[in-house]
């Protein structure tokens, strides 16, 4: 009798949990993650023919648009100063250069969301990625020339289960994100 008791105890434990768990399915909805996706590209002339190439071994980072705060301080520290209508050009140069490789720093010690380097065809994807959040794709690579590269796209807030494609441009100024 104790057995039964107790098991019958055990199985309304059971069945109420299941009710809360569908209960609470209903209430939350679908929160399959999200996909981001993409491609880097530098477009060139070279020999008078354009090009679009990809760009090999760039670091790609994914971070919640929250985290990036610092880095986003640093291109508005570049564009205030090419916004002065009398700026000594070689002093602005100078100053977005310095905040350019003070990024190249930054950005890999931020709290990124995930990471993932560029192949030979210049593709990178993010999979797995919670929903419901605006995003920033930042690729990172010291340029061939010596010049650094650093490639911003803001994302739109992803939907449970979208798939997003973003184009990383290496012609796109670092101090201007756009949202794809």
């Amino acid at each position: 009798m104790r057995r039964l008791r107790v098991f019958l105890s055990w199985l309304a434990m059971l069945s109420s949990a299941s009710l809360c768990a569908a209960q609470a399915q209903r209430l939350v909805g679908d929160v399959s993650p999200a996909s981001v996706r993409g491609r880097a590209t530098v477009s060139e002339v070279i020999n008078r023919t354009p090009a679009t190439n990809p760009v090999r071994d760039l670091q790609v980072y994914l971070f919640a648009a929250e985290s990036v705060k610092p880095f986003e301080d640093l291109q508005h520290k570049c564009r205030r100063a090419m916004a002065q209508p009398k700026a000594d050009p070689d002093y602005t140069y100078r100053l977005c250069e310095a905040a350019l490789a003070e990024a190249v720093q930054l950005i890999p010690t931020l709290p990124a969301v995930a990471e993932a380097k560029t192949g030979a065809d210049g593709a990178f994807s993010f999979e797995h990625v919670a929903p419901g959040k605006l995003y920033h794709v930042i690729g990172v690579k010291s340029g061939e020339d010596g010049s650094p590269i650093v490639i911003v796209v803001k994302t739109a807030r992803l939907r449970p289960g979208q798939q997003i494609a973003v184009e990383l441009s290496e012609n796109t100024p670092w101090t201007g994100a756009t949202a794809e």
